[in-house]
């Protein structure tokens, strides 16, 4: 049996790069056909054929709409931001077609079956590390894993100095930051690194930043001069936009090296020479270089360390070459910065040392590693609730952000109410209080519960989130034969059925008429299911981008087949075992009611449709119906998977819609099945920590709607008043002290 070659991929924003370990148990960077390290991760769709990398780069100054670029930022969205050729495709689509570049240089030189770690943002969320599995296995890869940056630039720094072999003696165990400024992403990790180990200590970061927008910046001073000089804009042709931005690059490469550059800007029959200094560039992108030191500061706070507590300082990603990131970090740290490993491979090579450690542990022969890798989740994990005091709904944390994996939750709860027949689980992500500014990941329920059950009747609901990112929810009902298990391996985007049809043509090789075919029939499909039309709101493609971080794109998933739909129950939440709460939370969900025959008709329809059975929102150009319409059948939700204004899409397979509540009373009639009908349910819990926290938040929030109140000029007297008082009483006491007998005839002429 032919050995299994490690390799790793550093899917990046502006450039990906391949690694792979050779047989001696080192990384190697892997060219590709051109025979260079870097592969610009830019995608050209002619007619007859996809292009990935240099080649298509170059299109972007000729035929712009036929090109996309910086598609990593769009990932975990529904379409990419921008059309290609008139259609919207979804972002992992095209990072497919990037990987099935990568594909083929892997074969033509290593193997022909490549088994792969893809590298992504340690503060990636559950859609978008989805969508970039997904995008590898419609590229025809063997996805191992995918790893975050940070980690895999820790394992190359490891290698390098000898952390990760039995022969190597290093001096002493370490914490390094990891600062890893990218292209389009920016992440700040804090690692442990001992001989044999490497153990994350916490993560954070800014998935809309990078060094594109240090780019942008320099291409917004570029065109205002010479807007300012010959009265026109380049910004507003794209291929003249295109130019000026490759001028930005270059000019801020430049910039590296030297204190001084001159950019030349050619645009409707006027040229322009703009000189462009240093420091005029750090002025410019001031902000954004802060919005690094803050959350690096923020990041070595949430850990509870001190800069003497930092060994390394380790830059990873190509934007670290800027002056201004290496000062600042000098100053910040007091370390200086460690280029040991070089910052465009250093993800790559640890992404094949971490693939090399997964065959390992699976077995696989010849592989044999010495180091062992822990990680943290990035976000944190949590059940959507309402507030008692507020009757709001609230994201209540189980697992919060920066635990070590594998981590395990259980909580208890209390049916709410007497013959409860349903319950209904909402798994949220994310930091925030309000569930509509986390991601909603994942929903599961226990039906048909036995008839009699009396009230505050107790339901075990446990969190496992495994090394490996894959989440377990369980919920079980002592006493009953009734439990739930939802394995959330990133339930958000395509089906399974969407990514086989996708990967046949993305594997095929073909060009966009056959893309075109198929987006069209996706938005055909689901045009079709909605009878109401009514425009997608202007900021379509930034709005669905938005709702899909938001948490707005659902998943949903059932332990039964499906059945139909039916009024559920609620419950309310028990004290935990072996403590008191804090407050308590109380859980109330409800599922709404449909026919059976819907979801028949949903399967026929999907069936019909083919590849119209990718469950994706319809992008800006598709109409859309109006919020007070809705499907008139489950079909319409399930075969579309359409986001009407101000509501929450369903991203699951027809087959897999919410089951029976079995709470529905005898001869209820069934009601029309919209969206909001399934948007995520609510639920609490009575953790003391996450409830003592949601009520302070609560009460600030209280005290902050009174203090608005008040007149502004109002709080302006009041504070004058005050310290006038509290001036005259520090200085009579400084008196009092200093000169009592001045003090004496001054209180005798007040008197007299």
């Amino acid at each position: 049996m032919p050995r299994i070659i490690p390799i790793g991929i550093d899917l990046g924003t502006t450039f990906s790069v391949i690694a792979y370990v050779d047989e001696s148990g080192k990384s190697v960077v892997l060219r590709n056909a051109e025979e260079e390290i870097l592969t610009p991760s830019v995608v050209l769709f002619s007619d007859s054929e996809v292009v990935v990398g240099r080649h298509a780069r170059t299109a972007l100054f000729i035929n712009p709409d036929l090109v996309a670029e910086w598609v990593k930022r769009d990932m975990g969205a529904p379409y990419y931001s921008r059309p290609i050729h008139g259609q919207y495709l979804p972002p992992e689509v095209i990072q497919a077609c990037i990987l099935r570049k990568l594909k083929t240089d892997i074969v033509r030189q290593l193997c022909p079956d490549p088994h792969v770690v893809i590298t992504v943002p340690a503060y990636f969320d559950e859609p978008r590390r989805k969508a970039t599995a997904d995008a590898g296995e419609m590229a025809g890869l063997k996805v191992l894993d995918i790893v975050n940056e940070p980690t895999a630039a820790a394992l190359a720094f490891g290698e390098k100095l000898g952390y990760l072999t039995p022969v190597g003696t290093p001096r002493e165990e370490m914490n390094v930051l990891v600062y890893d400024l990218g292209g389009g992403t920016f992440d700040v990790t804090l690692l442990h690194l001992a001989s044999g180990r490497v153990d994350t200590i916490a993560t954070d970061g800014d998935v809309q930043l990078g060094g594109h927008d240090w780019d942008l910046r320099l291409v917004d001073y570029l065109c205002e001069q010479f807007r300012a000089t010959h009265g026109l804009d380049p910004k507003q042709d794209p291929i003249a936009a295109n130019r000026v931005l490759a001028a930005a690059i270059d000019a801020k490469h430049a910039l590296t090296a030297r204190n001084r550059t001159t950019v030349q800007i050619e645009f409707g029959g006027k040229t322009s020479e703009i000189p462009v200094t240093r420091e005029l560039f750090n002025e410019l992108t001031a902000d954004l270089l802060e919005r690094t030191a803050y959350t690096t500061r923020q990041l070595i706070a949430d850990a509870k360390m001190q800069w003497k507590d930092v060994s390394r300082v380790l830059l990873v990603g190509g934007s670290t070459r800027m002056p201004m990131v290496v000062d600042m970090l000098r100053k910040m740290t007091g370390i200086e910065p460690d280029r040991t490993v070089n910052p465009d491979e250093a993800v790559a090579r640890g992404a094949a040392l971490y693939a090399a450690y997964l065959l390992s542990k699976r077995g696989e022969p010849g592989m044999s590693v010495h180091f062992e890798v822990t990680n943290v989740n990035s976000h944190s994990l949590g059940i959507e609730g309402i507030d008692p005091e507020t009757m709001r709904k609230t994201n209540v944390i189980l697992i919060p952000r920066n635990t070590r994996l594998p981590a395990k939750f259980t909580e208890r709860f209390m049916t709410k109410t007497e013959n409860q027949r349903s319950i209904v689980i909402q798994v949220l992500e994310g930091e925030s209080s309000l569930p509509a500014e986390c991601t909603a990941i994942g929903r599961t329920a226990i039906r048909d519960l036995p008839a009699g059950l009396p009230k505050g009747w107790p339901v075990d609901v446990t969190f496992e989130y495994g090394t490996n990112g894959r989440l377990s929810v369980r919920a079980v009902v002592p006493g009953t034969h009734h439990k739930a298990t939802l394995e959330l391996e990133r339930t958000a985007g395509l089906s399974s059925a969407g990514i086989a049809g996708w990967r046949q043509l993305v594997e095929s090789g073909a060009g966009f008429e056959a893309f075109r075919a198929a987006s069209q029939q996706l938005q055909s499909a689901a045009a079709t299911s909605w009878p109401s039309p009514q425009s997608f709101p202007p900021a379509a493609a930034a709005a669905a981008s938005a709702a899909a971080s938001a948490g707005h794109w659902l998943a949903t998933a059932a332990s039964t087949p499906p059945v139909g739909i039916g009024a559920g129950g609620a419950v309310a939440p028990a004290e935990p075992a072996g403590g008191t709460s804090a407050g308590t939370a109380q859980m109330a969900s409800t599922v709404a009611a449909g026919a059976d025959s819907a979801l028949a008709t949903s399967g026929a329809q999907a069936a019909a449709h083919g590849l119209g059975a990718i469950p994706l929102p319809l992008p800006p150009t598709v109409q859309m119906p109006s919020a007070g319409h809705a499907p008139a059948t489950a079909a319409g939700v399930a075969a579309a998977g359409a986001v009407p204004p101000g509501g929450a899409a369903v991203s699951v397979p027809t087959s897999e819609m919410p089951l029976s509540a079995g709470g529905a009373q005898p001869g209820a009639a069934a009601t029309t099945l919209s969206p909001r009908s399934i948007s995520p349910q609510s639920m609490g819990t009575t953790g003391p920590s996450t409830v003592a926290a949601r009520m302070a938040n609560a009460e600030a929030a209280r005290k902050l709607t009174i203090r608005l109140q008040i007149p502004r000029w109002l709080f302006g007297a009041i504070g004058y008043v005050v310290s006038a008082i509290l001036g005259l009483a520090l200085g009579s006491l400084v008196l009092w002290l200093v000169r009592p007998d001045v003090f004496s005839k001054l209180v005798s002429i007040l008197k007299g």
